[in-house]
C-alpha cells in the first residue's frame, strides 16, 4: 500500500510529493519551540500550548489520511495502526529504555521507582492516567516536583495514542452509514463533536481540573478540530479569496504565539482557554490548503512557516520533544536549585537537539520510510518486543522500590523522609460548612469518656505537627480535636488575600465557626500553628493586630492558648536531597541551613509579641536544632533529614523535636481535672 505523504516529513528521495505540506512542519516547530523553552525556564510563560498545536495538527493529517484511505479501498485498521506505530514507537522506546538505563544512575530510590511506575504506565498507553493521579501528591504537571519525572511529558503521547484506537473506528462506523458519506455531513458532525468535547472541557476544568488537564474526554476536541479541517477540504468548504485567506492565516498565527506571552501555569486550562491555539492552527492549515499552485498560492504566512530553518525544526520536532525533557531532568537533578543553572539548561537543550537529530536520522526515518522492519509482521513484532522488554525492566525496578541497594543507607534513608508526612484529605481539610455541622478531625485516645481538652488550628505548619499533639493527647488521656486548611492562617482577620492554594471563603467566617465549636465541645486549651513568616511578608503589621486580637479572643472565651512558633525554612533546596548529595559528592551542607539572624527577621512579629505580656505561652522548637556556634540551624537528626521538603517537618521530626517540648510545658495542664 502507497503512503501518502500527508505527514509533512517529505520523501527521503526524488522529487517532493505534491501532497508534502512544508508549512506544517513550520507549524510543529512554532509549536514544539516554545513548549521546550517553557520547560528549560528560559521563557514563553504560556509555553504549554504548544501541546495543543500538535493535538490539533494531528487531527488534521491522521484524518486525511483515512479519508484518502477508506476513498481509495485501501484503508485497514491494521495497516493504520502500523503507521502509527511505525511513526511514533521506535523513537520513543528507545527514549523509554535509555531513560531507565539513566535513572539507575541518576536517580534516588524512590523517584526511580515512579520512573518505572510510569514506564509501566506508557507502555499500557495509559501515562496520562498515571500522571493524573501521581499529581495528588505531587502537585500537577506546573507542580515543583514535576522536573523529577523523565516521562512526564509522554502524557501527551498517551493522549494521541488513545484517540489513535478509537478514531478510525468511529470514522468507519460513520462512512458505512449513508447519510455520513456526504462530505458536509461529515464536516458537520466533527463540529458537534468538537463544540460536545469543548463543553465537557470547559466544565472539567471548573470541576476536575486534573482530569481535564490530562485525559482524553476534554482533549478530543483539540483533536477534533484538525479532523474538522480535513472533512472541510473533503467538503470543498475552504475560502478561495486570496484577501480573506491572508486574513485567516495571519489570524491563525496570532492564536497560536498570543498564549504563548499571556498565558501562566496559572491560567486554567485548557477548556476555552486553550481555543486559541487550536483554532489558530486549524485556521493556518485551512487558509493554506486548498491551493492550485503550491509554491505561489502559499500565503505570506504560509510561506514564512516554509523557511528551511522552521522546516527542519518541524521535521525533527517529534525527536526533539521526546528528548529534550528526559535531558533537562536528569541532567539538572541533582544541581543546588539557588544557583544559577541558565548555562547548564542551555548546555542540555543543546545536548538534547544532538539527541534529536540522531533520533530522526536513524531512529524514526529508518522506520517510517521501512528500511529496517519492512513488513507489517515485522512492525508488530518490534512494537511487542520492546514493550515487553520496557515492562520487564520496569516491573524490576518497582519490585525492588527503586533498586534502593544502588544508594548508601544514609541515602535511602533520607530519600524516605520525604514521604514521611501526613497528606491533606478531605477528613483534615475542613472548610466553613464541615464545621458548621461539627465534622473537626479528632485527636488522642477514642474512648468516648475522654474529657475534651484541645484543639490544633492552623495551616499546614499545623497539620505537621499533628503527630506530636496527637501522641500528647493520648498520653495525657484527653480528646483533641484539629481545624486546619492549606496556606489558611488561625485567625479572625485574614493578612491579605488569601493565596490560590489558601481557604477560599471569607476567613472571618470561617474564624468565628471554629470559636463556636471551640465553645461547645469545651475546649480549654488552643494551639496555633502556622508558617508565620508567608503572613508575615504579605502584612506584618496586620499580622501582629490579628494574631494579638485572636489571643484576646480565645482567651476570654476561657481558652488557655499556646502559639506554637515556626521551625526554620531551607528554601529552595529541599534537606533530603541536600543531605543526600552530601553523601555522594561531599558537597558543603552549612550553606543550606538558615541561620538564626535570618530566622529571627523572617519570623521578627512572632518573636516580638512572645516577648509582650500577652495571654499566650509561644512555644519555640528551634533551640534544639541550633548549631553549637549558635549561627545556624540544624536540618537533620542523626543524619537524616527532618523536613520533608523545605520546611515541613517528617512525622517522626514532629515526635522527636516537638513532643519533648509539648510534654515539658502542656502535659502537667493537661493532665489536670
Amino acid at each position: 500500500m502507497q503512503t501518502v505523504h500527508l505527514t509533512s516529513t517529505p520523501p527521503q528521495q526524488g522529487r517532493p510529493s505534491p501532497t508534502y505540506r512544508p508549512e506544517i512542519d513550520g507549524l510543529r516547530a512554532l509549536a514544539v519551540l516554545p513548549v521546550i523553552l517553557y520547560h528549560a525556564k528560559l521563557g514563553f510563560p504560556g509555553g504549554y500550548t504548544g501541546v495543543d498545536v500538535f493535538f490539533t495538527i494531528s487531527g488534521f493529517l491522521i484524518t486525511s489520511l483515512i479519508l484518502k484511505d477508506i476513498e481509495s479501498g485501501k484503508f485497514s485498521l491494521a495497516g493504520f495502526w502500523e503507521r502509527r506505530i511505525r511513526r511514533i514507537f521506535p523513537a520513543l522506546i528507545t527514549m523509554v529504555l535509555l531513560s531507565l538505563l539513566a535513572g539507575a544512575f541518576f536517580l534516588l530510590p524512590s523517584d526511580f521507582l515512579n520512573l518505572g511506575k510510569s514506564a509501566i504506565a506508557q507502555a499500557m498507553l495509559a501515562a496520562n492516567f498515571y500522571f493524573w493521579g501521581d499529581d495528588s501528591e505531587r502537585g500537577g504537571y506546573f507542580g515543583p516536583t514535576s522536573n523529577e519525572r523523565p516521562l512526564l511529558h509522554t502524557w501527551s503521547l498517551a493522549v494521541e495514542e488513545q484517540f489513535y484506537l478509537f478514531f478510525p473506528l468511529i470514522m468507519l462506523g460513520l462512512i458505512r452509514c449513508k447519510p455520513f458519506r456526504n462530505p458536509r455531513t461529515l464536516s458537520a458532525t466533527m463540529l458537534f463533536g468538537l463544540l460536545a468535547g469543548l463543553a465537557v472541557s470547559a466544565l472539567g476544568v471548573k470541576l476536575r481540573a486534573g482530569a481535564a488537564f490530562y485525559l482524553l474526554p476534554t482533549r478530543a476536541w483539540e483533536l477534533l478540530c484538525g479532523a474538522l479541517i480535513a472533512t472541510s477540504f473533503k467538503a470543498k468548504l475552504t475560502p478561495g479569496n486570496p484577501a480573506i485567506r491572508e486574513s485567516l492565516s495571519w489570524l491563525g498565527i496570532a492564536g497560536i504565539m498570543l498564549p504563548y506571552w499571556l498565558y501562566t501555569k496559572e491560567t486554567p486550562f485548557p477548556g476555552f482557554a486553550a481555543l486559541p491555539s487550536c483554532l489558530g492552527t486549524g485556521l493556518v492549515i485551512w487558509s493554506n490548503g486548498r491551493l492550485d499552485d503550491r509554491q505561489t498560492g502559499l500565503t505570506s504566512a504560509g510561506r514564512l512557516l516554509t523557511l528551511p530553518p522552521l522546516v527542519f525544526v518541524g521535521m525533527i520536532s517529534y525527536s526533539l520533544y521526546l528528548w529534550h525533557w528526559p535531558v533537562l531532568v536528569f541532567g539538572k537533578y541533582w544541581l543546588p536549585n539557588n544557583q544559577d543553572q541558565t548555562a547548564a539548561t542551555i548546555g542540555l537543550l543543546l545536548i538534547g537537539i544532538f539527541l534529536s537529530v540522531l533520533s530522526w536520522r536513524f531512529v524514526e526515518t529508518p522506520f517510517r520510510t521501512r528500511q529496517v522492519m519492512p513488513t507489517r509482521q515485522a512492525a508488530y513484532r518490534f512494537a511487542a518486543a520492546g514493550t515487553l522488554l520496557s515492562l520487564a525492566l520496569s516491573l524490576l525496578i518497582v519490585a525492588s522500590h527503586g533498586l534502593t541497594q544502588r544508594m548508601p543507607k544514609s541515602v535511602a534513608q533520607n530519600d524516605r523522609a520525604r514521604y514521611d508526612h501526613l497528606s491533606w484529605n478531605k477528613e483534615n481539610q475542613l472548610e466553613t460548612r464541615d464545621i458548621q455541622q461539627g465534622r473537626i478531625t479528632p485527636l488522642g485516645p477514642k474512648t468516648p469518656t475522654a474529657p475534651a481538652k484541645l484543639l490544633i488550628w492552623g495551616d499546614s505548619h499545623a497539620l505537621h505537627a499533628i503527630p506530636a499533639i496527637d501522641t500528647l493527647c493520648r498520653e495525657t488521656g484527653i480528646k483533641g480535636y484539629a481545624v486546619m486548611y492549606p496556606s489558611t492562617p488561625p485567625l479572625f482577620q485574614s493578612t491579605t488575600s488569601q493565596s490560590r492554594y489558601g481557604l477560599r471563603e471569607n476567613i472571618t467566617e470561617w474564624a468565628t465557626e471554629v470559636l463556636q465549636q471551640i465553645k461547645q465541645q469545651g475546649i480549654t486549651h488552643v494551639v496555633l500553628a502556622a508558617k508565620w513568616d508567608n503572613y508575615q511578608a504579605m502584612d506584618a503589621q496586620l499580622l501582629g493586630k490579628s494574631l494579638t486580637a485572636t489571643i484576646h479572643t480565645l482567651h476570654n472565651a476561657g481558652c488557655k492558648v499556646w502559639v506554637l512558633m515556626d521551625v526554620p525554612d531551607v528554601a529552595p533546596n529541599p534537606p533530603y536531597k541536600v543531605l543526600a548529595r552530601n553523601t555522594l559528592f561531599h558537597t558543603e551542607i552549612d550553606r543550606y541551613c538558615q541561620t538564626a539572624k535570618a530566622h529571627r527577621q523572617r519570623n521578627s512579629v512572632i518573636y516580638q509579641l512572645a516577648n509582650q505580656n500577652l495571654p499566650a505561652t509561644f512555644l519555640d522548637p528551634t533551640p534544639p536544632l541550633l548549631s553549637p556556634d549558635k549561627d545556624r540551624y540544624k536540618i537533620d537528626i542523626n543524619g537524616i533529614s527532618i523536613y520533608s521538603d523545605t520546611n515541613h517537618l517528617t512525622k517522626s521530626a514532629s515526635l522527636a523535636l516537638l513532643l519533648p517540648m509539648l510534654q515539658k510545658e502542656m502535659s502537667p495542664l493537661l493532665r489536670q481535672p
